[in-house]
This record gives structure tokens, C-alpha cells and sequence, in this order.
């Protein structure tokens, strides 16, 4: 993770380096690719984990990197991923040259008649606006980076708190920048079906446990044990069991996916077991 991705030519070097330098100073995490190589799928590949995991993408704006191809699919990926994009001018360019999603944008001039400083602290401004959102939508798209790159691989998902907080970022997130991915919200969507499948699974085993319990009590008190209990001890011991196969067949029919369902039964069951027993049985 990082606070600041650089996309630049190599002909700005020397501006990059000075705003490097600041930001450093200042214990920013800025990520700058120093190395003057050839492309190739490796390094676009790091290139791009470098962008997701980057709070902020700050492009210099200059003739060159218009024309750099790198440059281009550098703030083409970051648009894609929805990430909050910075254009700072280091040179005099042509607008219609400038790619749609930097065109839209405020540009913060860093041009040789500009003052550095009040340059420099507007930019720094800019990046401390929503930080907190920022660097949750960054956890969030590496996270979905990692789920889509392991050919969705259930064991990247999330859950618990993890789950809940990523939840509220997407509900929260309205017409802030950066924006909310249609990965993202696919990965959160699989994460709360894979939760809600485990909890399903729970209950349903929850719920077995309690039909067999009830039913070998049924067995052993009404096959095995009947001419050792008294009348009145199975009518006391019976909720018991009853209550147990009540709630075990409530709980894989109608309430799969709801233990407040399920509990609701056996409770309205132990009532009509009461109302029997107290009126009913004395008649029979």
C-alpha cells in the first residue's frame, strides 16, 4: 500500500524528483517507477498492483507524457479501477490531446511560473480530502484484485467485521472519489453470499443436532425406559424432547435461514405442549 502513485515521463524526471522529495520529507508513501525499461507484461502487471494499492494518482500533465503510451495506460487504469486522479501541469499542453478522465478534472498548475509552494501545499491538500475513504477503497480494491486474479477463489473472500466495514464503504459512497468499482461491489456481493451460505450451514447442522437429540430421547423414554418412569415424569421430561424435534424440523423447513423463526415455533409448540397437558391429557 502506498499513499501516492506518480505517473510521469522521463522528460519531467527532474520535476518528479523535486516533488518526490517533499513528499518524502513529509513520510509520504509515494510510489515513483525510476527505471527507464521496456515494458512488458511483468512489469505492466506490478505497475498496475502499484495503482490499486495507491490512495491517490497524481499525473503530470506535460507534452510528453501525452504522448507516452505507458503514461496513457497508466491513467487509463487508474479510471478503471476508480481511483481518485490528481493532474498537476508541469508544461503547456494541448486540451484535446488530454484523455477524458484527466480533461474533467481540476488542474493544479505546477508550471515554472507558478509558485512551487502554494502549488505544492493545494496538492497536499487535495490528497489529505477524504483520506480515510481513500485508503478503505484501496484495502477493498486490492482485496477484489487478489479474489479476481485467483480465478475467484472462495478462500479471498471476507467475512465478519471485515465483511460489515466493506459493506458500509460501499453504502456510504454516494458521488465520492474514488469511486466504487463494479469489482468491488461483485466481491462484497460474493463475500455476503459465501457468509450467509457458512451461516446457513450452521443453523442447518445447529438444527439436525437438536432432531436427533430429541428423537433418541423420544426412543429411549418411550422404548427403552417407559416402565421405569412415571406418568408424571415423561409429562415433565417431554418438552424436552418434543421441544427439541419441534424446533430441529421448524428450523430445515421453514426456518433455513432464520433461528428467530425457528425459535418462534418451538415456543408457540411448548405453549400447546402446556395447554395439553394441563387440560387436555386430565380428560383423556
Amino acid at each position: 500500500m502506498s499513499d501516492i502513485f506518480i505517473s510521469y515521463s522521463r522528460h519531467d524526471a527532474a520535476f518528479v524528483r523535486s516533488l518526490h522529495g517533499r513528499l518524502t520529507a513529509e513520510r509520504r508513501e509515494v510510489w515513483v517507477d525510476w527505471e527507464d525499461i521496456p515494458p512488458s507484461a511483468e512489469w505492466l502487471a506490478e505497475i498496475e498492483r502499484a495503482i490499486e494499492a495507491a490512495d491517490t494518482v497524481v499525473f503530470v500533465l506535460s507534452p510528453d507524457s501525452l504522448q507516452s503510451k505507458t503514461c496513457r495506460h497508466e491513467v487509463d487504469y487508474a479510471a478503471r479501477m476508480g481511483k481518485r486522479l490528481i493532474p498537476v501541469v508541469t508544461r503547456e499542453v494541448v486540451a484535446s490531446q488530454v484523455p477524458d478522465a484527466v480533461a474533467r478534472l481540476n488542474w493544479l498548475p505546477f508550471k515554472d511560473t507558478d509558485s512551487f509552494d502554494h502549488a505544492y501545499a493545494t496538492l497536499l491538500s487535495t490528497i489529505e480530502t477524504d483520506l480515510v475513504w481513500s485508503r478503505a477503497h484501496a484495502r477493498l480494491l486490492v482485496r477484489a484484485r487478489d479474489w479476481e486474479s485467483h480465478a475467484k477463489d472462495t478462500s479471498y473472500l471476507i467475512g465478519g467485521s471485515d465483511l460489515q466495514e466493506s459493506e458500509h464503504l460501499l453504502s456510504q459512497a454516494g458521488e465520492r472519489h474514488p469511486t466504487v468499482t463494479s469489482l468491488q461491489v461483485a466481491y462484497v456481493a460474493a463475500s455476503r453470499g459465501r457468509e450467509t451460505e457458512r451461516q446457513r450451514n450452521q443453523l442447518r447442522g445447529f438444527y439436525l443436532v437438536s432432531l436427533i437429540y430429541g428423537l433418541l430421547q423420544t426412543s429411549v423414554s418411550y422404548l427403552v425406559a417407559a416402565d421405569e418412569i412415571s406418568e408424571e415424569g415423561l409429562i415433565a421430561l417431554s418438552p424436552l424432547w418434543v421441544l427439541g424435534i419441534v424446533f430441529g424440523l421448524a428450523g430445515l423447513t421453514i426456518g433455513r435461514n432464520s433461528l428467530k423463526r425457528s425459535v418462534m415455533v418451538a415456543v408457540a409448540a411448548g405453549v400447546l405442549l402446556f395447554v395439553f397437558f394441563s387440560t387436555i391429557w386430565n380428560a383423556l
